[in-house]
């Protein structure tokens, strides 16, 4: 079985932007390097919009 198989909500876009932007800002708060969460999440939100553009399918064509 694969990741995606398993846990499906991963292929899902917005929950997994979220759960990156979360895990990057707290790790960057536990290293003492403050840095506004609207900020990561746009960064998070870009480097997603890139992969897309580049033509790899990296989420699935569901809807929520």
């Amino acid at each position: 079985m694969k990741f995606h198989d398993k846990y499906p909500i991963l292929k899902q876009k917005e929950f997994l932007a979220q759960m990156l932007t979360n895990s990057v800002f707290t790790t960057m708060s536990l290293e003492n390097q403050q840095v506004e969460l609207s900020k990561v999440n746009e960064i998070v939100q870009g480097l997603l919009k890139e992969k897309e553009s580049k033509g790899n399918q990296f989420f699935s064509n569901q809807i929520s």
